[in-house]
């Protein structure tokens, strides 16, 4: 009887499918191999197959071993050789996730890198909401999937419902507070309190009122730009000369009393410096007198000129005078023979006179566009200054650089010259863009005022010697004829042609600069303690 089954085929291809799912098997039962640690614990940890049957594979328990007991295969199914498994273990934690490789060689060392011993930084968890953070995170990516009409129509209702912003979600640190203004406040500061920025950083100028905080009538005024009608004593006496009468004005206690009333009109006024009581008049009958204002009583008077006398200039007792004649006589006020030199270099009236700090130069200006530098009693000049193109009336000397002086030119010339007197050279000038009338310096600080004419008719305040305009003061209706400062040096008073006399509030006085200067050294002094305290 024959066989009819089919005869055994020992060589048989096996399918591809078939193939696919024998290294799959192999490869679920690798992964849930594993082996003891170095406690010795025993347990079961993995399976093996034994072999295929009807497609199912048969489990069997293993010890732990650095080997496994099953069938492995060395080579992939497209011929390549497989990896070894060599000595390292691959462990598992129990979410499934695998842990950190092990190696022997090693000697039992971890690879991955340890926490430097040094401190760590805490950040502040007060501040952040990790609920609503996660979910902002979470929901990112829709936010980006919104159009521009929903992204707006967004942010109009967290306006409108005062919904504030989320915070940051990793927010590592709070600013530092800032440092109280207050440095003599009894308040604790923080020892790293974060700096504002401005560490003692001085204003760039001074804020200096723009509009006169008096205003006087001057009726009848000569508006004459080669007169001097205007001075104020050290006495706190502002004088002024209207047509043919000077006035007196007390500063403190603002009364008004009448000097004098001449027979000609009154050409230049001038107050003595150490005699705080005794004025001087030039007027237009060429000669110079001396009055008395508590007395009101005139002591001489003094001929010797030609012409009218439009300046007048003190140093101690012996007062200049110059005339439109062009001469410049010295008198001596305490002699009867008081006419001491005569001093013939201008050819055009002298408009101008001042002396020097220290009294050894004397400085004119004349309608000859010249000024020119005298040495004290010489009747020759040391130096003749030629730069203006316009009569020179504005001179000033200034009492912070020795022999300093400053000069101002007419309407045709407009510039501000400053000169080395002693050498006789000009250091720089300024186009001013108007008549130069008048020049004060400041007697505490580096800078000075100028009056003007047309086309604004202000005073200007500049920075020197950077000749920075700090303040253009405005009020007159017409030229600014002359300037007088206060014996303390902060008010400055102008003349001007539009018959008023305003008083501006300019400079420092000396007591506002050395209060402010003790505030400044005391704010000094406490940061200087509280960088101390800080290191």
């Amino acid at each position: 009887m024959s066989d009819s089954r089919e005869p055994i085929i020992s060589n048989r291809v096996v399918p591809r499918w078939q193939r696919k799912e024998m290294e799959r098997r192999n490869k679920i039962t690798t992964s849930n191999t594993s082996f003891s640690s170095l406690s010795n614990v025993s347990s079961t940890i993995g399976e093996s197959f034994s072999g295929i049957t009807s497609g199912e594979a048969r489990r069997t328990p293993c010890k732990p071993s650095l080997t496994l007991n099953m069938p492995y295969k060395t080579t992939n199914p497209d011929g390549t050789p497989k990896k070894k498994l060599g000595t390292s273990l691959k462990c598992q934690n129990k979410v499934g996730t695998p842990k950190k490789i092990l190696s022997k060689s090693r000697e039992g060392k971890r690879s991955a890198h340890t926490t430097p011993s040094c401190d760590r930084f805490i950040p502040p968890r007060s501040g952040n909401n990790f609920d609503s953070s996660g979910f902002d995170m979470l929901n990112k990516e829709d936010e980006n999937l919104d159009s521009p009409t929903t992204r707006r129509y967004k942010e109009v209702m967290k306006q409108n419902l005062n919904i504030a912003p989320q915070p940051k979600i990793l927010n590592m640190r709070n600013k530092a507070p800032l440092p109280s203004n207050n440095l003599l406040s009894s308040q604790p500061k923080g020892m790293f309190a974060q700096s504002s920025g401005q560490v003692n950083r001085k204003a760039s100028y001074r804020s200096i009122p723009q509009s006169a905080w008096r205003v006087l009538d001057a009726p009848d005024l000569n508006n004459d730009y080669y007169l001097n009608l205007l001075d104020w004593s050290v006495g706190n006496l502002l004088c002024v000369a209207l047509n043919d009468s000077v006035y007196i004005w007390n500063a403190a206690s603002g009364d008004i009393t009448v000097l004098t009333e001449h027979d000609c009109q009154i050409a230049s006024v001038q107050w003595s410096p150490i005699v705080p009581e005794i004025i001087a008049i030039g007027d237009y009958n060429n000669t110079v007198s001396l009055w008395n204002v508590e007395k009101q009583a005139q002591i001489r008077s003094m001929a010797g000129h030609t012409d009218r006398v439009g300046s007048l200039a003190w140093n101690e007792y012996i007062l200049s005078s110059g005339s439109r004649s062009g001469q410049i006589i010295h008198h001596d006020v305490r002699v009867a023979n008081h006419q001491v030199a005569t001093l013939t270099g201008h050819d055009l009236e002298v408009c101008g006179l001042a002396y020097s700090k220290d009294g050894k130069y004397l400085a004119s200006g004349s309608n000859d566009n010249r000024v020119m530098v005298w040495a004290d009693r010489e009747t020759t000049p040391v130096h003749t200054l030629i730069e203006h193109s316009a009569a020179v009336k504005a001179l000033a000397w200034s009492p912070h650089s020795k022999y300093l002086l400053a000069t101002g030119g007419g309407s045709q010339d407009r510039q501000l010259c400053f000169w080395n007197a002693s050498a006789g050279t000009l250091q720089h000038k300024v186009n001013t863009g108007s008549q130069v009338s008048s020049i004060l310096w400041s007697q505490h600080s580096k800078e000075l005022v100028t009056g003007h004419g047309y086309l604004q008719n202000q005073l200007t305040v500049w920075k020197y010697p950077s000749m920075t305009r700090i303040a253009e003061l405005t009020g007159h209706q017409d030229r600014v004829l002359q300037l007088a400062m206060s014996p303390e040096g902060s008010t400055v008073v102008s003349l001007g042609a539009d018959e008023s006399i305003r008083l501006w509030k300019v400079f420092e006085s000396c007591t506002e600069r050395k209060s402010k200067k003790g505030g400044e050294n005391v704010a000094r002094s406490m940061s200087k303690l509280s960088m101390n305290c800080r290191r």
